[in-house]
């Protein structure tokens, strides 16, 4: 296999990246800070109402602007991620097949699996074709996700954190990590866990090629399923923590309710269901348009129907107890936790875990 396996970019790509993130620093502060601040003048109290009042405002429509189509630019524009991926897909789909022939039995595909239509029918996140159709959707994404992460910290840092976070609170021995996408948060937990024995899976096998890939690189022993996380196949009850990173806020409500349910299947009694992902949204009715925004604009039709779930009571109705939801600590400051806006645009993300009683 070759060792050069990460796509090149040209000079005109990397000028073009810079570029691109400058007008996200404009939108993310200049931008936002006077959104804000017309958006509290108007003393609307409700998402529809505040969305009405600001409709005329040129800031809000500057803002709603760059908020979409500085992702198109940074996937679609002229020295964009699919432009300079394009040429270079044969060679890179060869290294995801060469790699395929390591360690066979780590990479699980099942080509004929059913794919719900909440995955086929949206370019989830402006994903062109989405991430299930070719090998191109998960380099456009590594791409992407190792520019910088939504919530303003450097990439790794929020997996990381959470890695050590389950590592220090469960102390699992068997981790399911359902919709792992290319694994960057399955690996995290490998790294901070070595001896711990973790399987991953995804609706999107192009995804999971590219997972196995970087997962050997980092000589990383991780089992990977193409599998349904509504209905993963395993037998019951046999992982002590089942959790996920950055996935519940792209399936509708009902789907992450049949998620949970899973969860709670596979689960020993006393495990751990946790999930990781954008939930609390400080800020008021403010935050909360903010973040309906974000959804709309940028192809996530579920985050807000997600984040508006009482995911607590969705725990306890399946039956786990001590069902907590947290900010990350890594975002948890005074103002945040008191659910003040924050000076810049942040994707906050949140911790919410609940126990199957060990009685069960």
């Amino acid at each position: 296999m070759s060792t050069n396996s990460r796509p090149d970019r040209s000079f005109q790509a990397t000028a073009f990246d810079g570029f691109v993130q400058g007008l996200k620093g404009v939108w993310r502060e200049d931008l936002y800070a006077k959104v804000v601040e017309e958006a509290r003048a108007t003393g609307a109290n409700g998402v529809p109402d505040l969305e009405s009042a600001m409709a005329g405002s040129p800031q809000y429509a500057v803002y709603a602007w760059l908020e979409r189509f500085t992702q198109q630019m940074s996937l679609l524009g002229r020295w964009g991620m699919y432009q300079e991926l394009e040429p270079q897909m044969d060679k890179l789909s060869a290294q995801l097949d060469e790699a395929a022939q390591q360690h066979p039995e780590r990479l699980n595909l099942d080509p004929d699996l059913p794919l719900p239509a909440y995955l086929t029918e949206a370019e989830i996140h402006q994903y062109s074709g989405g991430l299930w159709e070719s090998d191109m959707g998960g380099y456009a994404l590594e791409g992407r996700t190792e520019k910088s992460s939504f919530s303003l910290l450097e990439p790794d840092k929020p997996l990381a954190w959470y890695a050590e976070y389950i590592r220090d609170n469960f102390a699992p021995s068997r981790i399911f990590d359902l919709g792992c996408a290319r694994a960057r948060g399955t690996r995290a937990m490998k790294r901070a866990m070595p001896d711990v024995e973790i399987h991953g899976c995804d609706l999107c096998g192009p995804v999971l090629r590219l997972a196995h890939l970087r997962n050997l690189e980092e000589n990383l022993a991780i089992t990977l399923w193409q599998r349904n996380a509504e209905d993963t196949g395993f037998d019951a009850a046999d992982f002590d923590l089942v959790t996920s990173h950055w996935l519940i806020h792209e399936m509708p409500p009902a789907a992450v309710r049949k998620m949970i349910a899973e969860g709670w299947r596979l689960l020993k009694p006393g495990g751990t269901f946790a999930m990781y992902d954008m939930y609390v949204t400080p800020g008021g009715v403010i935050g909360e348009w903010l973040h309906a925004g974000y959804a709309a604009r940028n192809n996530e039709p579920f985050a807000y129907p997600v984040a508006k779930m009482d995911l607590k009571a969705e725990l306890e109705t399946v039956g786990f107890v001590d069902a907590q939801v947290a900010l990350s600590g890594l975002q948890a400051t005074p103002e945040a936790v008191r659910g003040e806006l924050p000076d810049c645009r942040i994707h906050y993300m949140s911790v919410i875990t609940g126990r199957k009683p060990a009685e069960s």
